[in-house]
């Protein structure tokens, strides 16, 4: 019900009628096919009995022109019913969509580093299409099967109440059957769902890693992990169609007990109770119910896909609703900045003996330079600034007054960049990298980005391999800083933007970028060799302590 209530409140009220048209359509479709099967049957043992009797007063005018109509509505109905549930289908898979690409773009900036995987794309994708698949794929056969099962189990009850009151228990039966197949399919489906995760996380990882793996030595130890979760998928998958056939046979076997139960007992005793045409009719009748019943194990499993597709929309709604601009969890603290100011208070700095507690106001065009060695905790102090990292409360980081974990990442995205030591470079020119900031950026803008950079020799048609890897580690450094000044952003996060620069090259770069973002913010983390070198004064200058205990140092660069 989940994913139909998601579907229903997305749909408008014409498409919310056409949904339940559709679904009255499906019934009496599949009414009128199992009709046709049961007229059809007792028409023609009908006229093989006439025959045999040379009875000449029987009209089969009736009898067959049913046949005609049943056959035509069937065919009638179905194709209105396809008509109208694929233009629901449509219209409210658009509507959807529509809806939780808004409802990601309140997301924060956490929530969105945390599904970097690609899980946020899914739910915008697959699931989606999952939640309006029920339109064509499980509204319409339940509602045939219900209509259907509920019509012959009444007509049987009418004509034979024993028969009909057999045939009700091996149809409960059935459903039953096909209820307990989807949910063990659904856990073997789960499982394979989570391995292939785990399969695709390793690879991604090792795609990164590859040369430190090489190394290492250890690439077959991955490639063997890697493997060992997709033979784990496997085998469930295996295992959950195992079970679908089974239910399958079951179901068979039930429907061949079910009509040969309304055979006998309709034709029990010394003498028939029914005629053998009437007799064969309700076989046929049945037969077609327990077709349908045969199809209910995978219409539930669409049921389930679905469900579970519209409970991850749903969470990702409702967290973007908890989540959204001008929600706090915690009080406001009482450290306040101008416009643009992004404002820590509180916030745990080093680690080991000497952690503390930082507090700062960091204005527009402020400059706060932060040093220590490796691992006294500057990029985790950088990443808490920037909302990536929680700060351990009592202590948070505001900006424009409000916790940043709070604000939608669009917002904190077009207010904080945060170039981090080994940032992202995508495998193209280095052209294409840079106006990932700004598309619509001339090449002379590009240029001029690149020489506040102090990277002015390196022409734009300048292929950077995959991850960079044609460029030396200075250059990358420097590119993905250029990138970061064509944002313009009020608050510029730099981790260690000096590493594998000279210092005259530090100088130029660091000295470029402040002269093309005099009005920004920024926060510079630099090694201790560098931070006397500033070529700018320093509004505050926070060192971390190199004291540092092995046991603290987990998570810390």
């Amino acid at each position: 019900m989940t994913a139909f209530r998601l579907l229903w409140t997305a749909a408008d009220h014409r498409a919310r009628r056409d949904l339940l048209f559709a679904a009255v359509l499906a019934g009496i479709a599949e009414l009128c096919a199992a009709g046709l099967l049961g007229v059809s049957g007792w028409f023609l043992t009908s006229c093989a009995v006439v025959t045999a009797q040379a009875n000449t007063t029987w009209s089969w005018m009736y009898p067959s022109g049913t046949v005609r109509a049943l056959a035509l509505g069937r065919t009638g109905l179905r194709y209105g019913e396809r008509l109208v549930s694929h233009g629901v289908l449509l219209d409210a898979t658009v509507s959807l969509r529509s809806r939780m690409v808004r409802a990601a773009t309140t997301v924060s900036a956490r929530e969105l580093r945390d599904q970097r995987d690609g899980i946020l794309m899914t739910r915008l994708t697959s699931d989606v299409g999952a939640v309006g698949g029920i339109v064509g794929q499980v509204v319409p056969p339940l509602a045939g099967i219900g209509v259907t099962v509920t019509v012959v189990v009444t007509l049987l009850l009418v004509a034979s109440p024993l028969a009909g009151a057999a045939e009700l228990l091996l149809l409960a039966l059935s459903a039953v059957i096909a209820v307990a197949a989807e949910r063990s399919s659904s856990s073997h489906q789960q499982t394979a769902a989570v391995a292939r995760a785990a399969a695709r996380t390793a690879l991604l990882s090792a795609r990164s890693a590859l040369p430190e793996l090489r190394c290492l030595d250890a690439v077959d130890l991955v490639r063997g992990q890697v493997a060992e979760a997709v033979g784990r998928a496997r085998r469930a998958e295996i295992t959950a169609a195992s079970v679908m056939r089974r239910a399958r046979l079951l179901l068979r076997l039930l429907a061949l007990a079910g009509q040969t139960a309304v055979l006998i007992l309709a034709l029990s005793g010394p003498a028939f109770t029914q005629p053998a045409a009437a007799a064969i009719g309700e076989v046929l009748l049945v037969a077609a119910a327990y077709e349908l019943m045969e199809t209910l194990p995978q219409v539930l499993r669409d049921h389930g896909l679905a469900a579970e597709a519209a409970r991850r929309l749903t969470d990702l709604a409702g967290r973007a609703r908890s989540e959204g601009p001008g929600t706090s969890s915690s009080a406001t603290p009482p450290l306040t900045g101008p416009k643009g100011a992004l404002v820590a208070h509180r916030v745990p700095v080093g680690v080991g003996d000497d952690r503390t507690r930082w507090s700062a106001v960091i204005e527009p065009r402020g400059v706060i330079v932060v040093t220590g060695p490796n691992g006294s905790g500057k990029s985790t102090l950088l990443e808490t600034l920037a909302g990536r990292v929680a700060a351990t409360a009592p202590g948070s980081v505001l900006l424009d007054g409000a916790p940043i974990e709070s604000l939608p990442a669009r917002t904190v995205a077009d207010t904080l960049t945060l170039v981090e030591a080994e940032d992202w470079i995508a495998d193209a020119t280095v052209a294409e990298n840079l106006r990932q900031a700004a598309p619509g950026a001339d090449d002379g803008t590009l240029r001029a980005a690149l020489a506040a950079a102090a990277l002015e020799r390196l022409p734009l048609h300048t292929r950077t391999g995959p991850l960079g890897s044609a460029l030396s580690q200075g250059q990358r450094r420097r590119l993905v800083i250029a990138r970061a000044v064509l944002r313009a952003p009020m608050v510029l996060l730099l981790d260690e933007p000096t590493a594998g620069l000279d210092d005259r090259t530090a100088v130029r770069m660091l000295t470029g970028v402040r002269r093309a973002l005099p009005d920004s913010a920024l926060v510079i983390a630099l090694p201790d060799r560098f931070d006397d070198r500033i070529p700018f004064p320093a509004s505050h200058t926070l060192r971390l302590s190199p004291q540092v205990r092995a046991s603290d140092t987990t998570g810390h660069r």
